[in-house]
Order: C-alpha cells, then structure tokens, then sequence
C-alpha cells in the first residue's frame, strides 16, 4: 500500500507543475505511474481490511470497504473543486481589476469564473484585446487554482503513505493453530 501510495502522490506533485502549453507525450509517464500506483494500491488495501474483520464478517468488510471509496472520493472531489474555483476567483478578481473593466462587466466575469468557467456572455461588449486580455488572466488563474489542488491532494496521499506504513500491518494474517488429534494405537488390543 505504502508503494502505490506514494507512487499516486508523487504522480500528483508532478502534475501540479503542468503548464497550459504541457504535451500529452509530457504527462502520459505520468499518468502510468499515478495509474500504476492506485492499482497496487487498492489490492493490498482490499485484503488489509478483510484480514482485520475475519471470514465471518467478510460481506461486512467488503461492503464497507467500498463506501468508503466511494465516499472519499466523493468528498475529495468536492473539496478540490471548492479549492479550485476559490483559488480561481481570488486570482481572478486582482488580475481584471488590472485591466480597466467596467464594473459591471468585471462583476459578471467573476460570477461566471466561479461557477468554474468562463461564459462568453460575459465577454459580450469587450474589444478583442480585452477579450483575450481576460481569457488569458482565466486560464492562468484556472491553472492557479488547479495545481494547488493537485499539490493538495498529492501531499495527503503521501502522508496517507506515511500512515500505511505506520498501522498497516503486512502480511497474511496469522492462522488460529490447530491441534493435532492423534488416532487411537491398535497396540494392547489383542
């Protein structure tokens, strides 16, 4: 567990370094390895939680098991993306007060920026240079707000390795001993 998970946050570090002009060629290594770590992750995992609750309780381990992936990975997007589209507008609203907007323009750019993209309609009645004077402080604020997330969620994956490597046992778990029985000896009997 302790590999894939550091394998996966490395992948994570790394990706928070993308730039807007970044080659797929650039991050496909990348994604192999992220890739490559949550699959060795999730194995040794999977069996963790089902040595720890025994045979007898194995629907039990396997039903909570999957919730909570499903859980966390519903509550991980949702923090990220809240992340995300706060570090966007935070970064957004100093970069179009630069640019000499009308109030109400730059008003409805921001609300559209936090919804997470940038609507067209929003850029109605700018020049061309305004246009792409703002879709530029966009796009560089969207990579702001998604690498910080990215650099997030590859620093508590290494600290979840850490911790994996703490309290998770390795190793099959111990087998209860069986006595031997011994069979009755046909000597005396005679």
């Amino acid at each position: 567990m302790t590999y894939g998970l550091l394998l996966a946050g490395t992948g994570l570090l790394v990706l928070s370094r993308l730039d807007l002009g970044t080659s797929y060629l650039v991050m496909l290594p990348v994604f192999m390895l992220m890739g490559h770590g949550m699959g060795a992750t999730m194995s040794p995992m999977t069996a963790a939680v089902m040595n720890a609750v025994g045979h007898e309780r194995a629907g039990l381990g396997s039903a909570m098991t999957n919730t909570s992936r499903e859980v966390g990975g519903v509550f991980g997007i949702a923090l990220l993306g809240t992340l995300l589209t706060h570090r966007l507008a935070s970064t957004l609203a100093p970069a179009l007060a630069g640019l000499g907007l009308p109030s109400g323009t730059s008003a409805s750019i921001e609300a559209s920026a936090r919804t997470g993209r940038l609507d067209p309609t929003a850029l109605a009645g700018l020049t061309p240079e305004q246009g792409a004077a703002v879709a530029q402080a966009y796009r560089q604020a969207f990579l702001s707000g998604f690498r910080l997330s990215l650099a997030l969620g590859g620093a508590v994956l290494l600290v979840a390795a850490a911790v994996a490597n703490r309290f998770v046992p390795g190793g099959a778990p111990p087998r209860p001993e069986v006595e031997a029985v011994s069979e009755p000896s046909d000597v005396g009997l005679g």
